[in-house]
C-alpha cells in the first residue's frame, strides 16, 4: 500500500490575511457591548476628566493661554482608545484559543505570518476606526464651541 503524496503547498497568504482581519471586524461589531464601551469609555474619560479637572489645569508656557484643559487631554484620550484596542485584541488572541478557532487555524494549510498579519490587520482596523471616530468628535465639539 502507498502513501499519498502529501506536499507542502499552502493557501496563498493575502486572502487569509483579509478573512481573518474581516473576521475581526465582524467579531467586534457583534458584541454590542464591546462597541459600545470602545466608544463610550473615551468619550467619558474626555468628558468628566476634562470637566473635573480642568479647574486646577494650567497650560504650559509654549501653549496657547486660552487652552482648555479638554483640549490638552484629547490626544491622550486618542492614544488611550488605540492602546486598549491594542489590548483588546490580543485577548481576542486567547479567545480564539479558548473556542478552539486557533487550533483549527493553526492546522490549516496556511503560513504562520499571514495567520499573524491577518490578527494584526484586524485590530489595526479597529484601532484606526475608533480614533477616527473619536477625532470626528473632537472636530465636531471644537467647531460647534463645546471645546475650545
Amino acid at each position: 500500500m502507498s502513501t499519498p503524496n502529501v506536499t507542502s503547498e499552502t493557501v496563498p497568504a493575502w486572502p487569509v490575511v483579509l478573512t481573518l482581519a474581516e473576521r475581526e471586524l465582524v467579531r467586534f461589531f457583534r458584541q454590542r457591548t464591546r462597541v459600545v464601551g470602545a466608544l463610550g469609555q473615551p468619550i467619558i474619560f474626555w468628558v468628566l476628566f476634562g470637566a473635573g479637572l480642568s479647574g486646577s489645569f494650567r497650560p504650559p508656557a509654549w501653549a496657547n493661554s486660552d487652552l482648555s484643559y479638554q483640549a490638552y487631554f484629547f490626544p491622550g484620550v486618542t492614544v488611550l482608545i488605540l492602546m486598549f484596542t491594542a489590548i483588546f485584541s490580543t485577548i481576542s488572541i486567547i479567545e480564539d484559543r479558548r473556542e478552539g478557532f486557533l487550533q483549527g487555524v493553526l492546522v490549516a494549510p496556511i503560513s504562520r505570518w499571514s495567520l499573524v498579519l491577518g490578527k494584526l490587520a484586524g485590530g489595526t482596523i479597529l484601532a484606526s476606526l475608533q480614533a477616527g471616530l473619536f477625532l470626528l468628535l473632537g472636530w465636531a465639539a471644537s467647531a460647534t464651541g463645546l471645546v475650545s
